[in-house]
């Protein structure tokens, strides 16, 4: 007679791949309280607010809607947010990061951000020249803007852009590695002197 053990394995949990600006990558199919947290800090009503919830998870929204008293940004540091990333060599946004761009768009029209300022910021991996991969983040940066701007309705004077090529690249990862791809998305609140 044998005898069987089987042991059962708790899900091991990678550690969030983390930007030198101290932001996480933010999945592509986060829902709008997850963008919500990641340019807040903060839980909205209807949207969790436990502490064991991951920063990227996704959740349903309220069936009353998104904008119940939501947290202010003023009330977070002065810029935080979360990076997407691009394909090798390419500012192309797939239908996927178009629909998240979407949410993303809903967020920064909402009462909790509608007041905000939006930087995005392009990156790029090590393959190629200076010159090349700062002007590839550059154009990163702006096709993000184009859409939040012509398909998600957020004015243009909310969002600055800003390249820095290769010159950030993700501590502990190789240079040409696909995170290093990224745009990150930050809001901070406009003190009323605009948001240049």
């Amino acid at each position: 007679m044998a005898i069987v053990f089987t042991f059962a394995l708790a899900p091991v949990r990678a550690a969030p791949v983390v930007s030198p600006g101290g932001l996480a990558e933010l999945p592509i199919s986060a829902d709008r309280c997850a963008i919500s947290l990641a340019l807040t800090g903060r839980h909205i009503p209807g949207c969790g607010g436990h502490p064991e919830t991951d920063l990227g998870a996704t959740r349903r929204l309220p069936p009353s809607g998104f904008d119940v008293a939501a947290a202010p940004l003023d009330s977070a540091p002065a810029e935080q947010g979360y990076f997407i990333r691009f394909p090798f060599n390419s500012n192309a946004l797939t239908p996927e990061y178009e629909a998240h761009l979407a949410r993303l768009a809903a967020v920064l029209s909402s009462a909790q951000l509608q007041n905000s300022c939006v930087k995005l910021v392009g990156h790029t991996d090590s393959i190629g020249s200076d010159q090349f991969n700062m002007r590839l983040s550059k154009t990163r940066a702006q096709r993000v803007a184009a859409y939040l701007a012509l398909e998600g309705g957020v004015a243009m004077e909310r969002i600055q852009t800003a390249s820095l090529g290769e010159k950030h690249l993700i501590k502990g990862l190789p240079g040409p590695h696909p995170l290093n791809r990224r745009v990150e998305i930050l809001a901070r609140h406009n003190t009323g002197e605009g948001c240049k």
